[in-house]
């Protein structure tokens, strides 16, 4: 029997939309969405890791949130993959803000905060008998990350098409001083872990193969210690999955590596944010990004199953383009409850679920299912 690739989920909204009264049900019949998630499928759950959030909105990732769904997570038979954006907020290629705490550290100090931080994020969780499997130090960190410690290009949109290889910075003093802060984190996750813990790197180019082998081989350059690949892939910013086989078939030639697509994500439904035309396009804005990418589906329920149907057959691969060794689909859980104030552009977001308005699983959910039942050997992380 083959080998199952990995499926998962980031579902780090869960807890907090349940405990504001969020009801999930599959064929109309309510269940915990943990069960409904593991029963489709999905084996681990990635979750995010904020500094110290505000608590509004979707940022409410503390550790202390954080360490209640891992343990909920673990207890329901998943395997746990904490993605730690070392700030107070969202971090990403535009984005990479230093957490309040560390503003004003001299570059070694922030070195130390680093391995600290993370040491003790791991010791905890270890202590409280859910360590993760896997690891992502930072989010999207295409550009670095603590800025301006760390930075190694500039802020970029998303699904900035002009976006390479090029603008990464041609400075060996940059990529040391981001290589720094890389090697803290994984010496923190080694020193402060119970268990062996997979390292990975996570940049947003899952459609752009020139500009993520260009970044993997400065971080070997660089001798960062790290075991796997972290891609996002959304077909409205980042191109066809034919882009998307290109990158990881070059990802698998120059690095041996595990590759996986960590954040993925297709509307059900039509939002001004989505073009579903394969001819055009539009420049719409959702969180001030322009949706400039046609998708070439259309923004209904079945062309979110078609959408993750087809990314399924790149996940397993076929002869002559390899595959993933897994997939998380993003913020499945994340929808609208009325006695919650939300993500200012939560409006987008909501659309990308896998439950409709009302809870209900959509069908794309039936896809995961399919696809997991081919095979019932559960692969892990490490």
């Amino acid at each position: 029997m083959t080998k199952q690739p990995l499926l998962g989920a980031d579902i780090s909204m869960l807890k907090q939309l349940v405990d504001h009264g969020a009801v999930y049900t599959r064929n109309a019949v309510p269940a915990p969405p943990l069960t409904i998630l593991r029963e489709a499928g999905f084996t681990c759950a990635r979750l995010r890791l904020f500094h110290t959030p505000s608590g509004q909105g979707a940022q409410v990732n503390d550790l202390a949130y954080t360490r209640e769904l891992a343990r909920q997570c673990i207890d329901a038979d998943m395997q746990v993959m904490l993605c730690i954006h070392y700030s107070d907020t969202w971090a990403d290629p535009a984005k990479q803000y230093i957490p309040k705490a560390w503003q004003g550290l001299s570059y070694k100090d922030t070195v130390d905060a680093m391995f600290t931080y993370t040491r003790d994020v791991f010791a905890d969780l270890s202590a409280h008998g859910c360590c993760p499997s896997s690891v992502q130090i930072g989010n999207e960190i295409t550009p670095g990350m603590l800025w301006d410690h760390g930075r190694i290009a500039h802020a970029h949109l998303t699904n900035e098409p002009s976006w390479s290889e090029k603008d990464f910075a041609d400075n060996a003093k940059a990529w040391g001083r981001f290589a720094g802060l890389l090697k803290a984190g994984v010496q923190g996750v080694r020193e402060g872990a119970n268990q062996p813990v997979q390292i990975m790197l996570h940049i947003d180019r899952g459609g752009n193969h020139r500009a993520a082998s260009a970044y993997f081989r400065s971080i070997e350059i660089q001798q960062v210690p790290y075991d796997a690949i972290g891609l996002s892939y959304y077909p409205f910013w980042h191109g066809s999955m034919t882009d998307l086989r290109d990158t990881v078939r070059h990802l698998r030639q120059q690095f041996n590596k595990r590759i996986y697509v960590v954040e993925t994500a297709f509307p059900y439904k039509a939002h001004p944010a989505y073009s579903d035309s394969p001819d055009i396009q539009t420049d719409t804005e959702t969180f001030g990004i322009p949706s400039t990418q046609p998708v070439g589906y259309p923004l209904s329920p079945e062309g979110q199953r078609k959408f993750v149907t087809d990314l399924l057959k790149v996940v397993r691969g076929s002869r002559g383009a390899p595959g993933l060794d897994g997939l998380f689909y993003w913020a499945p859980e994340w929808i609208h409850v009325e006695s919650y104030t939300d993500e200012p552009d939560a409006q987008t977001c909501w659309p990308r679920a896998l439950f409709d308005e009302s809870g209900e699983a959509l069908p794309a959910l039936d896809a995961f299912t399919r696809f997991s039942q081919k095979s019932s050997q559960v692969t892990s992380l490490t």
